[in-house]
């Protein structure tokens, strides 16, 4: 992708070339500042004409820290807890000491999490307007900051501590350090996050962050001008594509979570995201020229 954008940007330099004795082609005789709105946040840059037929603009944008609520589920059916809570019973019949108690399936099996968006970008954008009479253009450049995009947790302190107490006797019992008669390996109960298992901490907590390249690649295009050319204010729209990698998960612990085929269907924007590697980006823009 890197070597794509270089020859994006070397592209857009030989075109530019081509008119560089125009004479109305003098290097940053304008500026503009503008604010703008779109997938990628809400932002101010600056522009500056580079030559009658190329415009470079800089910037940041800040997605507000929106906070949704969705639902996750376990890992395990209702009927495997209930296999689980039989061993666990059984157990207790001739170890009357132990500390293991039943699964209450109705706590956990629907467990409410906060996910709150964390995008933080600058942009360095080259922007080519190929035609003399439209302020059609194409675009090059890339956007660079935060690699963290999404981050959700359990909303309750400690909600997630029942989840620790089965998982204990599961650990145990899948190692043969329980004398439990008809007992199988069962799987780590956790909670489904997209494609993601996440289990809680010691203290029944959990947290998962979804993170992306920090420096992203982009390409697009649009219609208006980021200096506009006979007015002192101007309207820009774009659209496009920010190529940001692979997404990775990590929990609270800092470990980068395998991807597995759980087919969770929950997690809201977090289960989406995690799955693609190009974000579309969708921009409008209002500027005033300064000079």
């Amino acid at each position: 992708m890197k070597k794509l954008f270089m020859i994006a940007v070397a592209s857009l330099a030989f075109m530019q070339g081509a008119y560089a004795e125009d004479e109305d082609s003098r290097l940053f005789n304008h500026l503009s500042i503008g604010v703008n709105v779109g997938t990628t946040g809400i932002g101010a840059d600056v522009a500056m004409p580079a030559t009658k037929w190329l415009e470079i603009e800089a910037g940041f944008s800040i997605m507000p820290k929106i906070k949704y609520t969705t639902d996750v589920h376990l890992n395990l059916p209702q009927s495997t807890i209930n296999t689980i809570n039989g061993f666990i019973n059984d157990y207790k019949t001739y170890n009357p000491s132990s500390t293991f108690q039943p699964i209450n399936y109705n706590d956990v099996s629907t467990v409410p999490i906060q996910g709150k968006l964390n995008m933080v970008n600058g942009k360095v954008l080259i922007n080519y307007l190929p035609f003399k009479k439209s302020n059609f253009h194409l675009t090059v450049g890339a956007y660079f900051g935060s690699s963290d995009v999404i981050e959700v947790y359990n909303k309750q302190d400690g909600q997630l501590s029942v989840v620790n107490k089965a998982n204990g006797f599961i650990e145990q019992a899948n190692a043969a350090t329980l004398p439990i008669p008809g007992w199988t390996n069962q799987d780590l109960v956790g909670l489904k996050l997209g494609d993601y298992l996440l289990t809680p901490d010691a203290n029944g907590n959990a947290k998962a962050t979804l993170k992306t390249k920090a420096f992203k690649p982009y390409v697009g295009f649009g219609f208006g001008r980021a200096v506009p050319k006979n007015k002192r204010v101007g309207f820009k729209f774009d659209m496009g594509a920010m190529f940001w990698g692979t997404p990775e998960v990590i929990d609270h612990n800092g470990t980068d979570l395998a991807k597995q085929d759980w087919d969770g269907k929950d997690g809201g924007a977090f289960r989406i995201i995690s799955k693609i590697k190009v974000y579309p980006v969708i921009n409008f823009r209002i500027c005033g020229r300064i000079f």
